[in-house]
């Protein structure tokens, strides 16, 4: 604990962090950790991980450290920045790693993969990378649509309906768009794009 609160700045620690910090024998660190963790003094939000219990990251904090690098975007990113009228409680987020869900308490962490090509459009408030709202509705298009084929068009549609598009740059949408495929870019034109 004496460590954990020397090093209060820092919100989260792999097991090989606090091997490398501590100096500690392996073995013997991870059975105080699991002591830690079960006596609820320590979280282990998920595995690998392990929290400060000084100075605890947010869950947005939490999603850009387990799958690094990655931005928050699609779904999520919407709602948060007021453009999809509906609550989302899904962290949906980019990555040029293979994708992954990392489910945690009540929470669910979706990383989905995009070639390094697409892997841009975001800006950095307080440690957290997010999609400007242009990229997160482009990236939900083609991660929904287009390449995972796990949403309708109709279910797009009606999400689409929800949102407040006049608060979407129309101009940067379309920039952003040619750096898409083709399909990405009929789907969008579709639904979205008012010429």
């Amino acid at each position: 604990m004496d460590f954990f609160k020397k090093n209060w700045n820092k919100k989260l620690f792999t097991l090989s962090d606090l091997v490398i910090l501590t100096d500690e024998n392996p073995s013997s660190l991870a059975v105080q950790l699991s002591r830690l963790v079960k006596s609820g003094i320590v979280d282990h939000p998920v595995r690998g991980w392990y929290e400060n219990p000084f100075n605890t990251p947010s869950y947005e904090e939490l999603a850009m450290v387990i799958r690094y690098p990655s931005y928050l975007s699609m779904e999520y990113a919407l709602s948060k920045q007021g453009i999809l009228s509906q609550n989302v409680f899904t962290f949906t987020l980019i990555t040029m790693k293979l994708p992954y869900v990392y489910r945690n308490n009540n929470n669910i962490f979706e990383y989905h993969q995009v070639k390094r090509s697409l892997f841009w459009g975001y800006l950095t408030e307080g440690g957290i990378q997010i999609a400007e709202p242009e990229k997160a509705l482009l990236d939900l298009v083609y991660i929904r649509i287009v390449r995972g084929k796990d949403m309708k068009r109709s279910a797009l549609g009606s999400l689409i309906e929800d949102m407040y598009l006049e608060d979407i740059d129309q101009k940067r949408l379309l920039q952003y768009a040619e750096r898409y495929d083709e399909t990405t870019r009929k789907i969008l034109s579709g639904f979205i794009v008012k010429e």
